[in-house]
């Protein structure tokens, strides 16, 4: 009897102790992947949003002279689903009400959709945020947000939006940006270090338009703070994979010529050279094709020269090879199959381009064929 009181105190005592501990060693991580799990420190701890309402929930509504039965889901929409540490909310809308129950380690920037709508050609570019301080939400009849009463939702209506976008009535999308609008996104962000709306905007930016100098000014403008957690993380490692920047020597990447033969790619002496990034069900890239031959011919003796490198799927390999003939493309080619570099670099928009100086330098990103012209004009003697 006595040896099983004992046995019982030093289980209790170990309970004891160990329920102290563990406070100080557990991050608040619930669905983070593994992988990073890993490199957070063991005794960091969540950010205000964070621990606010850690089980929250929302009350949501659908205003609308109909009854809507439906389930509404919360998604990831165009942005890679890695960003997130909840990639899809969903609840049941019964008679335009629902209620979302959930835990998010950080502010998340969703898109709406219905169930309903799996096999239908709707498609919702609206963005909104929802936090662990979101317990009320509405859309209307046309399923756009009528209120949030979430810190990361409002800073985002009241505060990013009339800066940032500056009055334009253009959807307030990461992909619906202009210079100006990168511009003041910068800016923004000096001023609000802590802003998770910027730092999505920022993922947006980044995935849309690939690697600048002024999205690097914007990543390292965050504060100590965002810095530290989980979204910062993922998109700074993805901006020190990123290989071909402005101001850097192009990469040697190994890439496969028109025999489909592994092949290093470098770049031939030449006093400007225009990468050009394309494939070949690319309509806008095929329309390029006769501006870049007439300045090709104009100048390549007087040290100009083009590199194309094709990002097709292995299908269209055979279409890749024969657009080459039918345009009587004169410079040489390369191939990314299933665009494996190309995504790696961010880049995503066709055609892109690039333009080296003599040295292999990336001196321009996505120059038009006009201001080529003008460029080749003013420094290249003929």
């Amino acid at each position: 009897m006595k040896k099983k009181m004992f046995l019982f105190l030093t289980l209790m005592i170990c309970v004891s102790v160990y329920s102290q501990i563990l406070p100080e060693k557990v991050f608040y991580n619930d669905g983070l992947d593994e992988s990073w799990n890993q490199k957070i420190k063991l005794n960091q701890r969540p950010s205000k949003i964070m621990l606010a309402n850690k089980k929250a929930k929302i009350q949501g509504d659908i205003i609308s002279n109909k009854d809507i039965n439906d389930t509404i889901n919360f998604s990831w929409s165009t942005l890679g689903e890695n960003y997130y540490s909840v990639k899809k909310l969903s609840s049941v809308v019964l008679k335009n009400k629902f209620i979302l129950n959930f835990n998010l380690d950080y502010p998340q920037m969703y898109a709406l959709s219905f169930s309903s709508e799996k096999n239908t050609t709707s498609f919702r570019v609206e963005s909104f945020f929802i936090d662990n301080t979101t317990t009320k939400i509405k859309f209307n009849s046309e399923y756009k947000l009528e209120s949030s009463d979430g810190d990361t939702n409002i800073e985002f209506i009241e505060k990013f939006i009339p800066n940032v976008f500056n009055g334009s009535k253009k959807y307030p999308i990461p992909f619906n940006f202009n210079d100006e609008d990168d511009a003041r996104l910068f800016d923004y962000i000096k001023n609000n270090p802590n802003s998770y709306v910027a730092l999505w905007f920022l993922v947006g930016r980044f995935n849309q338009q690939g690697y600048t100098e002024l999205y690097e000014k914007c990543l390292k403008s965050f504060s100590k703070k965002i810095k530290e957690e989980r979204l910062w993380g993922i998109l700074n490692n993805e901006f020190q994979t990123i290989s071909i920047k402005e101001n850097h020597k192009f990469p040697e990447l190994v890439l496969q010529n028109t025999d489909l033969q592994k092949s290093v790619l470098k770049i031939p002496t030449a006093k400007f050279t225009l990468i050009e990034i394309w494939f070949s069900r690319c309509r806008p890239c095929l329309d390029q094709i006769p501006l870049w031959k007439d300045l090709y011919n104009k100048y390549n003796s007087a040290g100009f020269n083009i590199i194309g490198i094709s990002t097709d799927h292995t299908k269209d390999v055979d279409i890749w090879k024969k657009r080459i003939l039918e345009k009587e493309i004169p410079w040489k080619q390369y191939l990314d199959e299933d665009a494996l570099i190309a995504s790696r670099e961010k880049i995503f928009s066709f055609p892109s381009n690039f333009l080296l100086n003599e040295k292999g330098v990336v001196i321009k990103k996505n120059i038009k064929p006009q201001d080529l012209v003008l460029f080749l004009n003013e420094n290249i003697k003929k």
